[in-house]
């Protein structure tokens, strides 16, 4: 039998895990719902003690009709946070208003087809140093979309946690490991200096003898992940504001793309699947 104080010892743990998700109040304008994915990508305004004014996608917890809400919508809503998701829940609508016109990059008329050779691009990476997509050449690569800011778990924070699980597999297959690289391309250049990203790097454990964090100037970043589908909205202020989809790219030895990863719902074992594929050794 267990000794009662351990018993209420595990109690309290067990409560202390439950109760990890926070909760934030969040005032926006909805910019688009998505009923498959269960999505409402919002304008929303500072998240004091959690995010600045921001424009991305939100999951919405069940129970929550999203066919209550169309673009235009101005709602109060509560942001839950935990270890593995970012959700809305208790969702009001306030009022309407004009949609923004938004500043967009978007190259989708130039997207590059799997089977042609992706165009070379030149990055800074963790340590400072210029490097350019070439650099990897005769190895097989992934290329995903970043930034080290992003606070919403199953955003960028997953993609990190993807490429943290893939890193871990290919460093175990001795012949995936030296022919293997992972790259994730910041577009938050004035934020991500090296600096930055090399203590993000560190964070999430990624080794850059397989793993590395680039970013370059803006308008060079934004027309290379373009090329990929990735399109990234922001205004002009200090990247107070920024929205972007998510896509993950494999690229041959020889610098052709070979498939395109799109969203959060891939596994790492898909990733790896297709590294392992495209690599054909």
């Amino acid at each position: 039998m267990r000794h009662p104080a351990l018993v209420v010892l595990l109690i309290l743990l067990t409560l202390a895990a439950c109760s990890r998700a926070k909760r934030y109040p969040l005032s926006g304008q909805v910019l688009g719902v998505d009923p498959v994915k269960r999505e409402l990508t919002v304008k929303h305004e500072d998240i004091r003690g959690f995010m600045p004014a921001m424009t991305m996608p939100f999951k919405v917890v069940e129970g929550e009709a999203l066919d209550r809400f169309k673009p235009g919508d101005l709602i109060t809503a509560t942001l839950v946070v935990d270890d593995s998701l970012g959700r809305l829940e208790k969702i009001a609508k306030t009022g309407e208003a004009p949609l923004p016109p938004p500043e967009t990059t978007s190259l989708a008329g130039r997207m590059i087809e799997p089977g042609t050779q992706v165009p070379d691009a030149e990055f800074v990476d963790q340590a400072g140093r210029r490097v350019r997509l070439s650099d990897w050449r005769g190895q097989t690569i992934a290329v995903t979309f970043v930034y080290t800011r992003c606070p919403v778990p199953d955003f960028c924070p997953l993609m990190d946690r993807h490429f943290a699980a893939v890193q871990q597999a290919v460093r175990a297959d001795s012949r995936l490991a030296p022919n293997v690289h992972l790259v994730s391309v910041s577009f938050d250049p004035e934020y991500d200096t090296p600096d930055v990203m090399r203590a993000h790097a560190r964070r999430i454990g990624a080794d850059p003898a397989h793993w590395s964090y680039v970013t370059g100037d803006r308008a060079s970043v934004d027309a290379f992940a373009a090329a990929f589908g990735v399109s990234i909205m922001r205004d002009d202020r200090p990247l107070q504001e920024i929205m972007h989809n998510l896509r993950t790219a494999v690229i041959d030895r020889e610098g052709r793309l070979v498939t395109v990863l799109n969203g959060n719902d891939w596994a790492p074992g898909q990733l790896l699947e297709a590294l392992r594929t495209a690599d054909g050794r």
